[in-house]
C-alpha cells in the first residue's frame, strides 16, 4: 500500500521551509528599511532613511528635522498598513521618526544620494581659557601614570575645545535666527 502524498507548489513548500527556520519573522522585519523609500515615496525618502526594525516590530526611521517627524508621526498609520501589506501581516507593529544627522538632507550642504548619510558640517574648535585648561590639568591629575596623564590631558582638552566650538556656533546660530525673522517681515 502506497502513501498518496499532495501536490504542492515548490513556492509554498519553500516558504514553509524558511517559515520554520525563522519562526520570529526577522527576515520580513529586516526588510522593512530596504521597502521604505518605495512606500514612502520620493519627497519622504528625500528626508528619511528606514533604519531599522526592532523586536516589538517597531520601524525606527531616521528624519532630518522636527518639522518632518512630526509630519510623518500624522501619516504612520498609513505608511504602516503599506509596509505590512508588501511585508506580511503585523511585520510593522509602529513606527518611530527620530531626528538624526545620519538622515539625509533636502537641503543646501544635504545628500545628493539618499542612500549617503548627510555629513554635518563641523564647527571650528575654541581655544580654551587657562582657568579651563587649568581644570583640564586638575581632572587630569587623577592619573597615576605620566604618559597616561599627559595622553589624557590632550584628548580632554580636543574634546573640550570641539565643544566649545560647537556651542559658540549654536549660540551664534541661535542669535541670528530672530534678527533674520525680523528683517524678512519688512
Amino acid at each position: 500500500m502506497a502513501r498518496r502524498r499532495r501536490a504542492e507548489s515548490i513556492g509554498a513548500a519553500l516558504e514553509e521551509y524558511v517559515s520554520a527556520l525563522d519562526p520570529g519573522g526577522k527576515r520580513h522585519r529586516s526588510r522593512a528599511a530596504l521597502v521604505w523609500p518605495e512606500i514612502a515615496g520620493e519627497e519622504i525618502v528625500r528626508h528619511t532613511r528606514g533604519f531599522a526594525v526592532r523586536k516589538s516590530g517597531e520601524l525606527v526611521v531616521l528624519v532630518d528635522s522636527p518639522a518632518w517627524a512630526n509630519e510623518l508621526a500624522l501619516m504612520s498609520e498609513r505608511l504602516r498598513v503599506s509596509l505590512n501589506e508588501r511585508l506580511g501581516p503585523d511585520t510593522v507593529r509602529s513606527l518611530r521618526f527620530t531626528v538624526s544627522r545620519a538622515a539625509p538632507s533636502a537641503g543646501p550642504g544635504g545628500a545628493e544620494d539618499p542612500d549617503e548619510p548627510a555629513e554635518p558640517e563641523a564647527p571650528e574648535p575654541l581655544p580654551l581659557t587657562e582657568s579651563e585648561r587649568a581644570q583640564a590639568a586638575h581632572v587630569a591629575g587623577a592619573v597615576a601614570d605620566a604618559g597616561l596623564r599627559e595622553a589624557a590631558l590632550r584628548v580632554m582638552v580636543k574634546d573640550l575645545e570641539r565643544k566649545k566650538g560647537i556651542r559658540a556656533a549654536n549660540a551664534a546660530e541661535t542669535s541670528v535666527q530672530p534678527s533674520q525673522t525680523a528683517d524678512s517681515g519688512g
